[in-house]
């Protein structure tokens, strides 16, 4: 159907030395008294296991919901302080494939000007060895980064942009600033396509602006396990942001993997770092109002605060919702037709960004 739219085992410490010291006492006890023949042999076989199921409960790892993505990891590492990157996606200047958006926990895309698309790529996880290419800020993407109050890559941006980075303390890294060093030029590319970074340099740059060991407070979305249909609909979900065939972007469903496979521009998106192809668990696509010029250049701005219609693709269904954002720090709600917050799968989100005048053709049913 194509729309055109116009319109989370935890053991204390403190329990494992306890239990450990109890063992190994009562241990030293029944190897020290007299045993009855015969039962010295299952005497040692038992407490022998005993001491290796405490050895195994003292290093399994207390595992929790990371809460960008949902994904269970081990505890104290679930709310690392989150870096959201801008990632070219041009058709040209030998940016596709793109390096590293493979490890991202969630991308946002939408189109700037020209109609070229372009990404948000938030990193709370494992960082890759190469990210990129880096490309300049606009103020919409600031509304993302916002929500999780992100440590912010960008090399340069529009005046807006960057007068809203100053003026909103937006936490910047800039790649074309005094923050140059944690970024680095590709010689193989041409500018301006050929500025990227790495998890070493992101690294340190977390160390550089005291967020290592900081926690952001952003709300976590809902999340939950995978439940795939049996038989899912085999049609590709297809995004047509206005911006001709360069741009548009099918999500065929991956039983498989039960998650869905991406392309962009009528080929299939693979990451440069690992040439794995690009497969979020979860699609989003979220309709906002036409694009809204800001200065000169056909640079355009989209309103992201309100509410709006959006579909959501996981476990091989499409489902309508809605979305919903207080202002440009608050956290964006998605919810189903009936108003309940809809539960996302564990794993990478890709949210499209869709203006009125793109069009979207949803899978058959």
């Amino acid at each position: 159907m194509s729309l055109s739219l116009n319109a989370k085992l935890g053991i204390s410490a403190g329990g494992l030395v306890c239990g450990a010291v109890t063992v190994w006492l009562g241990v030293w006890w029944s190897l020290t008294q007299p045993a009855a023949i015969g039962t010295s042999a299952q005497t040692i076989e038992r407490a022998n296991t005993i001491i290796a199921a405490e050895a195994v409960a003292a290093t399994t790892d207390v595992l929790v919901s990371r809460h960008s993505d949902g994904v269970l990891v081990s505890a104290g590492t679930e709310n690392t302080w989150p870096i959201a990157l801008m990632i070219e996606n041009a058709a040209f200047g030998g940016v596709r494939p793109q390096s590293g958006l493979g490890s991202a926990q969630v991308i946002y895309e939408l189109p700037v000007e020209g109609g070229i698309t372009r990404f948000l790529a938030l990193f709370a996880g494992e960082l890759p060895n190469k990210i990129g290419p880096i490309r300049s800020a606009r103020p919409t993407y600031l509304e993302f980064s916002s929500e999780y109050d992100a440590l912010f890559g960008h090399a340069g941006g529009s005046p807006e942009a960057l007068e809203a980075v100053d003026g909103l303390a937006v936490k910047d890294l800039s790649g074309l600033g005094v923050d140059a060093r944690f970024f680095f030029r590709d010689g193989t590319l041409v500018a301006p396509h050929n500025l990227f970074t790495s998890g070493e340099l992101l690294t340190k740059a977390r160390e550089a602006k005291g967020l290592t060991e900081a926690e952001p407070t952003y709300e976590p979305w809902l999340f939950k396990e995978d439940t795939p249909v049996n038989d899912p609909t085999v049609e590709p979900l297809q995004i047509d942001f206005g911006s001709g065939p360069l741009y548009a972007v099918d999500y065929t469903y991956n039983p498989k993997t039960n998650s869905y496979d991406r392309a962009n521009g009528g080929e299939t998106q693979t990451d440069a770092v690992d040439g794995e192809v690009l497969s979020p668990k979860t699609v989003i696509v979220q309709i906002v109002p036409a694009a809204i010029l800001a200065g000169d250049e056909g640079r355009v701005n989209y309103d992201l605060t309100g509410s709006g219609k959006l579909y959501l693709a996981q476990d091989g269904l499409v489902t309508e919702g809605t979305w919903g954002k207080v202002d440009r720090s608050s956290r964006t709600i998605f919810r189903d037709a009936d108003g309940n917050r809809l539960a996302l799968n564990r794993g990478q989100i890709w949210i499209s960004i869709v203006p009125t005048s793109g069009t979207i053709t949803l899978p058959s049913e």
